[in-house]
């Protein structure tokens, strides 16, 4: 019977101060891309073509106002995102908002009722940024790319026309089938 659901945000927290960082043209120590490379979120969805070392070379890349050469194709879509992001530093701002302050403890009565079997009593719902897909389901933990979050009235937060609380609501059914 799920008792909670955690949201953790905490990539948000470290990319939202690299943004502001790197935009303002000020130096990060390479350990801190370290750092953030080793965070869950990222850490799970690593591949052959997507590593610690992809992340800190795309990140490293966007201090040094370098583009990428021989990258794959996530690296490739994890520079561009994080170069979006810094284009217009409110709008990471304006994406976090929403997020920040979400709470989604009411979908735990709907998951218990239609998984009422369930033996997990705490489901983790990570949002970080991300590459390629919307969302990835690793371990039983469901991490959703930030990236994918848009703002259609400037305020409420929607991943695939869907309100976001909705979309974990939705995604959380597929951990639990799994």
């Amino acid at each position: 019977m799920i008792k909670q659901i955690e949201l953790n945000l905490e990539t948000i927290e470290s990319m939202l101060y690299l943004w502001t960082a790197l935009a303002e043209k000020e130096k990060v120590a390479e350990s801190f891309f370290v750092d953030v490379a080793k965070q869950y979120p990222l850490k799970a969805i690593m591949t052959k073509d997507f590593d610690e070392e992809s992340v800190r070379k795309v990140l490293s890349a966007i201090q040094n106002r370098e583009l990428l050469s021989g990258a794959s194709k996530e690296e490739k879509r994890f520079w561009n995102n994080n170069m979006w992001m810094m284009e217009d530093l409110e709008l990471p701002k304006l994406m976090a908002k929403p997020i920040k302050v979400l709470n989604v403890n009411h979908l735990i009565d709907e998951l218990n009722k239609e998984f009422p079997n369930n033996d997990k009593e705490v489901l983790k719902v990570y949002i970080a940024p991300l590459h390629l897909d919307d969302y990835y389901i690793v371990d039983g933990n469901l991490i959703i790319n930030f990236f994918r979050i848009i703002l259609p009235d400037g305020e409420n937060a929607f991943i695939e026309g869907q309100p976001i609380d909705e979309y974990i609501l939705t995604k959380l059914k597929e951990v639990l089938k799994i």
